[in-house]
């Protein structure tokens, strides 16, 4: 197969690539870690500590995925606090209750918006606002220009380039969640959740054999995998998702007890294991997408 991805240039502050192994066989693939990002940015100064809104942040994943790349397919991360601009929700998810001026463009009615966890986060966890003033449309206006369409450009260049050679793409969305649902989720506080949870939007966002392809894959490991609950996806695998014009996008939810200490975020023993399983199963993935070439 010849080289079939385009990786954009790094963005300091904002978004890093791990281009593809070269002595790798090239994969239709392109893996995204959205929400792992810890670079405090410039002039953000929320009116909690900061070990507060990173409680927010899918800690670690990118290290959890950072063999994808040997296996074919690049890697990209956002490098700033999910709740400081969160790129997994859509331009209209303006939390207006943020706002100390009416937003001129058009709003969504989003749940998560209503929960605080729009497209800049209302609170740092629970019901702990984030902040101790109201945010200007100039404020948001420029977190959306620097960060939001800069990562979107990236991941569209990225899919794009693939989709225009290929014909098809295969795109992976990974995330963490906590191990319990809590006041600013989807499910109710308190209820345990799977150790995997695959979202697919319903089946709308990638063939139902991906999904499964996925799903066997953790299993075979000994992993409990849930499909669609509590997560079904969000604006990434929205965007990006057409299985009926080739673009396939799977989000993947892991739990973090799997890994580390929810209250101090260190890695524990089980982050190893969980690293090598991630690795495999990321070849599985790029063996199963460059299998739908042929």
């Amino acid at each position: 197969m010849d080289m079939i991805h385009d990786i954009p240039a790094d963005i300091p502050g904002i978004l890093s690539i791990v281009p593809p192994d070269p002595a790798a066989d090239p994969a239709p693939v392109v893996f995204d870690s959205p929400h792992s990002g810890l670079t405090v940015p410039a002039g953000f100064t929320p009116a909690v500590p900061m070990d507060r809104v990173f409680v927010a942040t899918d800690t670690h994943v990118d290290a959890l995925f950072a063999a994808a790349p040997r296996h074919g397919g690049p890697l990209l991360k956002a490098l700033f606090p999910r709740s400081f601009l969160d790129v997994n929700r859509s331009m209209e998810d303006v939390d207006p209750l943020l706002l100390a001026e009416p937003w001129p463009g058009p709003l969504s009615q989003a749940s998560s918006v209503r929960r605080g966890m729009g497209l800049i986060w209302r609170f740092a966890w629970g019901d702990q606002p984030m902040y101790d003033r109201k945010l200007t449309v100039a404020e948001v206006r420029d977190r959306i220009d620097r960060y939001w369409r800069p990562y979107h450009a990236a991941l569209d260049r990225m899919t794009a380039s693939v989709h225009d050679r290929c014909g098809q793409v295969w795109h992976v969305d990974c995330h963490s969640m906590p191990r319990r649902g809590h006041a600013l989720s989807p499910d109710p506080a308190g209820a345990e959740r799977a150790d995997i949870v695959l979202g697919d939007r319903d089946g709308t966002s990638c063939a139902p054999a991906f999904t499964a392809v996925v799903a066997d894959a953790f299993r075979r490991r000994g992993y409990d995998v849930a499909i669609n609950r509590p997560f079904k996806g969000a604006e990434l695998v929205r965007r990006h998702g057409a299985p009926d014009r080739g673009r396939h996008s799977l989000q993947i939810e892991i739990n973090r007890k799997l890994y580390m200490d929810e209250v101090t975020r260190a890695r524990h023993d089980g982050f190893d294991r969980l690293a090598a399983d991630l690795d495999a199963i990321a070849g599985e993935i790029c063996a199963h997408a460059r299998s739908q070439m042929t």
